[in-house]
């Protein structure tokens, strides 16, 4: 469809998460990288916002439009959500079936691109949102979240923004399956469970609103965050041959993007403001892949550590902020103007995010796609040499 970039072959991929890199041999896309930066960066805003306006009654009387109406229409979820569009329009095509063991070379690459600067985050978040408050935090909850599967073990986040990793990982597992039952560049098949997963949430949500739950609010929000993410597949492929497709590919659009919004807000009920955020979310994606494309050094470099920004601006925050609410009310310390505030934690957050980036994920990024690369080259072998040779010597003689 004209609407969608599908141009690029699938060497040029780039192989995301929020804040991924390109894939081996791969070309970046650079557009993508400026709305990674973008989102890390909206996160970053709405989480400072909510903390520091409440330093001091001078500084509650700046936050006017730095606080007050971002938190409105909560932008942190606008850039989660423009993550998970993003991880749909790469993370599928990141995956090699052409390849020998394409299953394990795409793990090993999401294993190394992730994990190394989470592990890296996660005792510091542990001691600066547990142990530095004497908050408990034990062994057992440490070693979940060493796992990323804190939910399978009842265990609480270390920190608020891994709950989107562990849906990342979720949909990884979802396109692996797809790939296995050869689905996942189907565009019928994707659009239809796309749309089956947008039922289930419409389906979850109303239940609760009209308190009878069948769902939690969790499952409801897996069904539509996966249904999402599908979109963002669904946008990359071409659908013009399959009027299903295309159709189911514009209906979710205009679900997502105008009628739940509207719905929320004709029918005067407490119905989730959440509807507003991710309508905003596919309009940024889709100006940001579409119609204004930023590719730009800065957007270069703001994509590329866009992971360390999310994983680390509340490991930097969160001192601060303790340390600044120890001072006198009335200091010059806690009655800046939250544009200071805000300022400050950008500049310390960008600094921390780009020597992760450095030390950590640009180091095991490339140590990830080299294993990566010699388990394709020996399945390939293996595979190679388990193909029965013609046996040519009849064809000899009769020749």
């Amino acid at each position: 469809m004209a609407i969608r970039d599908v141009s690029r072959s699938m060497e040029e991929q780039v192989d995301n998460s929020p804040g991924q890199r390109a894939g081996d041999g791969g070309t970046r896309l650079r557009y993508i990288d400026a709305l990674r930066g973008l989102a890390a960066l909206l996160v970053l805003w709405l989480h400072v916002a909510n903390y520091y306006r409440t330093l001091s009654p001078e500084t509650a009387a700046h936050v006017r439009w730095l606080n007050d109406f971002v938190s409105a229409i909560d932008i942190g979820r606008i850039g989660v959500v423009v993550f998970f569009l993003i991880s749909g329009f790469v993370i599928p095509f990141s995956i090699r079936p052409e390849r020998g063991a394409p299953v394990a070379s795409f793990a090993i690459r999401r294993v190394f691109r992730i994990f190394p600067a989470y592990w890296l985050s996660l005792p510091l978040a542990a001691y600066v949102f547990y142990w530095m408050a004497g908050a408990a935090f034990g062994p057992g909850e440490f070693l979940a979240n060493v796992t990323l599967l804190q939910p399978l073990f009842g265990a609480p986040y270390a920190e608020g923004v891994y709950w989107t990793l562990v849906v990342e990982l979720g949909f990884y597992a979802l396109c692996i399956g797809l790939l296995l039952a050869k689905s996942l560049y189907s565009a019928r098949r994707i659009a239809l469970l796309s749309a089956a997963l947008a039922a289930i949430h419409l389906f979850g949500i109303f239940m609760i609103w009209i308190g009878k739950p069948a769902l939690t609010v969790g499952e409801a929000f897996w069904a539509l965050n996966l249904s999402v993410m599908l979109w963002g597949t669904l946008y990359r492929l071409d659908t013009r041959d399959d009027r299903l497709a295309t159709c189911a590919f514009w209906g979710l659009g205009i679900l997502y993007s105008l009628v739940l919004p509207v719905a929320a807000m004709l029918v005067g009920k407490p119905l989730p403001s959440y509807t507003v955020s991710y309508a905003l979310a596919f309009f940024v994606f889709i100006a940001g892949t579409r119609f204004v494309r930023i590719e730009t050094r800065l957007g270069d470099w703001l994509g590329r550590i866009s992971y360390s920004i999310y994983l680390f601006h509340p490991i930097v925050f969160q001192p601060i902020y303790w340390w600044l609410m120890a001072q006198p009310a009335d200091s010059a310390w806690r009655t800046q103007h939250l544009a200071v505030y805000l300022g400050l934690n950008v500049a310390l957050t960008l600094v921390v995010a780009s020597l992760v980036f450095r030390f950590v994920e640009r180091p095991m990024i490339r140590l990830g796609h080299r294993l990566a690369t010699r388990y394709e080259a020996r399945a390939s072998r293996s595979r190679t040499v388990a193909r029965p040779r013609p046996d040519i010597s009849a064809e000899a003689a009769a020749g």
